[in-house]
């Protein structure tokens, strides 16, 4: 998706593969002559731009408060999968940075653990090559995919493939998605999608649910060290 100077590439914050999986330089092509400080730079502040289109594009989620009784039994479920160690709990704590603990608060566990791999704030346990394909998703895909669902309301399809139509029709992000991208657009949506139901934000029919309508912007947000209710 073609978008404008605001959108740039997905990677995680602070990323460091095993020595015998390839680097992100590799799989990149990044140079010697690469710049940290003026990559991470300029990818705050697509982080800034991504949040602030997000708190325009749906002033409606502003003041909503989460459904208290779906957001405790996420809660409990998160907690209880992650014990459990199975996929795709098992990619959330990494990606969260919850080295020591969970956060105890529902609320900030659920937020956190929704757009953890997104956020990708430290090593987690999914094959590289799979993390590449959420790596090469935009701002702008992101940032579609959510203010379509969000407004296509709680009920609504939210499979991979609906999230690239909703990316693609959104009037807040510029530009059309290259055909010749469909599928490693739809393989990275595809990895949320599996965790958002397990999180509830999806239910096990593929459609958004009332958590899911109050939560994405927000833990979306979070993933971009924003704050969805608070304006910078």
């Amino acid at each position: 998706m073609s978008e404008d100077e605001s959108v740039a590439p997905f990677v995680p914050r602070e990323h460091d593969p095993a020595d015998d999986e390839p680097g992100l330089d590799d799989l990149f092509g990044l140079g010697d002559d690469f710049d940290d400080d003026e990559f991470f730079a300029a990818w705050e502040e697509a982080d800034a731009g991504a949040v602030e289109v997000l708190r325009e594009a749906l002033p409606e989620c502003l003041a909503a408060t989460p459904p208290a009784g779906e957001l405790r039994a996420a809660a409990e479920r998160i907690r209880a999968g992650i014990a459990g160690g199975t996929v795709p709990y098992s990619y959330i704590r990494g990606a969260a940075g919850w080295s020591a603990k969970f956060p105890e608060d529902d609320l900030d566990l659920w937020v956190e653990a929704t757009c953890s791999l997104i956020a990708g704030v430290d090593d987690f346990p999914m094959p590289i090559e799979q993390q590449t394909t959420i790596m090469a998703l935009q701002h702008g895909d992101w940032a579609g995919a959510v203010i379509g669902l969000i407004r296509a309301g709680a009920g609504a399809p939210a499979g991979a493939e609906d999230l690239v139509g909703y990316a693609d029709a959104c009037p807040e992000i510029e530009g059309e998605v290259d055909p010749e991208d469909v599928a490693i657009i739809e393989e990275g949506f595809g990895h949320l999608v599996d965790l958002w139901e397990a999180t509830g934000a999806i239910d096990a029919h593929g459609r958004l649910t009332e958590l899911g309508w109050w939560g994405l912007p927000r833990a979306l947000a979070w993933a971009w060290d924003g704050d969805f209710d608070t304006a910078d």
